[in-house]
């Protein structure tokens, strides 16, 4: 069905989903809105308070409950140290621990991170020695995370260490030939990534690194993948810059993919991180680089062909397909993107559509946004957003530029809206953009055309203050999204 969809857009023609099968039970918690201001056991550079630690367990005694980082590294020199949020109401009311400090040790003291709800690494931790790490979300409560900032990580001096996550215990890899052994014998395994690992020494990769179709869980641990280089011309497969394919209920997890060059040209459907995702889930992803592709199906900066979840993720990805649909960070999509934006420019060749965040949106796209410049060919579908579109996108906005020849469908937001209602209030960038037209053709409805000085001079109206904000620093002064910024 893929290549039927992505080739009517591509033509221009119409084509309306019917999806019987809604998948919602599973990802209730991957889509919880991003939080109200809530107080936190915060381990930083102040001093401690509010904190009572005995017998290497520091429990907070008050809301908004500070660690010191020092206090922190001289328990785990002399023995096991655990983190919590308390216990009964308190617990509610702290909810969260932070890491606003980065930390190391070298002894082999554990160290487990407790919270009501979520836990939040904003700064770089080292495991330095042989201790295990434990960290526990949801003790409690519910629609909690464990995340990384755009600079947060954990890392393991190897790969012998224990490291678990609300029970589960993974198995750590460090390079991505031991990573695609490991899936290889268990695809269904448990994986997290020991530390950050430059793929340049690897060669060129004819298929993708990971050719195992997965559908265990990874955790990057907020690490990244640097420099891989791909070369798949002339295999009709599904390639991506790190996995080919994640299976149902395969799960990836804050990863960083930095210097992709991937080159898919004959692929049957290409992105910067999968080729394909099948009702898989993946979240805190970000990917920079370049694609060239002129697969069967698609090419996107982050995934080809998405029919799972995908929240909290981005890509800064230069897109180019000669032959099929480009998106910036999705060709297809056909089930659910959230609090995710993409910042590269797409080009696609003649009758070949294009979107600066997805090519053609069968399903749902929310609280999402599209930077990055698109142009295509003749007879194509374009738009600063999505170029084709068949499903619903709500509070989303576009501002790249968008062009493509005569006999063309262009639009702002959107090149071919399909669908009567399918979108809500959503926004585009008249000047930026170059074109005062906001869908191309079919309904108009739902997109609203600002000015750059009306975009930063507010939230749009009905964009929520808790998954959105704006600063002139941060974004070049547009909204982004609270739990997914921009890097600096």
């Amino acid at each position: 069905m893929t290549s039927d969809v992505v080739r009517r857009y591509s033509k221009g023609e119409n084509w309306y989903s019917d999806r019987a099968i809604f998948r919602c039970v599973a990802i209730v918690g991957t889509l919880a809105c991003p939080p109200c201001a809530h107080a936190a056991v915060t381990i930083s550079s102040g001093a401690t308070q509010n904190m009572n630690c005995v017998a290497g367990v520091c429990t907070p005694t008050a809301a908004n409950a500070v660690l010191n980082v020092n206090d922190l590294t001289t328990m785990l020199g002399s023995g096991n140290t655990a983190v919590n949020t308390g216990s009964g109401s308190l617990a509610q009311q702290v909810d969260d621990i932070i890491v606003a400090v980065g930390f190391n040790w070298t002894s082999a003291s554990s160290l487990t991170l407790d919270a009501y709800r979520s836990v939040t690494v904003n700064q770089a931790v080292a495991d330095n020695g042989s201790g295990a790490v434990s960290l526990v979300t949801n003790d409690g409560g519910s629609g909690g995370a464990l995340s990384f900032g755009p600079i947060g990580n954990l890392s393991f001096l190897g790969t012998t260490n224990s490291l678990v996550i609300n029970g589960t215990s993974y198995t750590l890899e460090n390079t991505l030939t031991a990573l695609a052994a490991a899936i290889a014998s268990n695809p269904a395994g448990a994986y997290a990534l020991a530390n950050s690992y430059n793929a340049s020494h690897d060669g060129t990769y004819s298929q993708s690194p990971v050719p195992t179709t997965f559908t265990g869980t990874f955790e990057g641990l907020g690490n990244t993948v640097s420099n891989i280089t791909l070369n798949n011309a002339g295999k009709k497969n599904n390639v991506g810059g790190m996995f080919a394919e994640i299976g149902p209920n395969g799960t990836v997890n804050d990863i960083s993919l930095t210097g992709l060059d991937m080159n898919a040209d004959r692929s049957r459907s290409a992105g910067g991180l999968v080729g394909a995702d099948s009702q898989g889930f993946l979240s805190g992803i970000r990917v920079s680089g370049k694609i060239k592709g002129g697969g069967l199906t698609g090419v996107g900066g982050l995934v080809g062909s998405n029919d799972g979840t995908l929240n909290n993720s981005s890509a800064t990805v230069t897109v180019q397909s000669g032959k099929s649909c480009a998106g910036g960070l999705v060709s297809a999509n056909y089930f659910m993107i959230t609090n995710s934006f993409a910042t590269g420019a797409v080009t696609s060749g003649a009758v070949a559509a294009a979107g600066g965040l997805v090519c053609a949106n069968l399903f749902e796209i929310t609280n999402s946004y599209a930077t990055g410049s698109v142009k295509s060919g003749t007879g194509s579908n374009v738009g600063g957003m999505v170029g084709g579109n068949d499903g619903e996108i709500t509070t989303s906005y576009s501002t790249g530029r968008v062009s493509a020849p005569p006999k063309s469908t262009v639009g702002g937001f959107v090149g071919l809206n399909d669908v009567n209602t399918g979108i809500t209030g959503s926004y585009w960038d008249t000047k930026t953009s170059g074109t005062d037209v906001g869908i191309g053709s079919g309904s108009t409805s739902g997109a609203t055309g600002l000015t750059t000085k009306q975009f930063k001079a507010g939230l749009p109206s009905g964009f929520d203050p808790t998954v959105w904000a704006q600063s002139p620093s941060i974004n070049k002064g547009f909204p982004y999204l609270i739990a997914n910024p921009p890097p600096q």
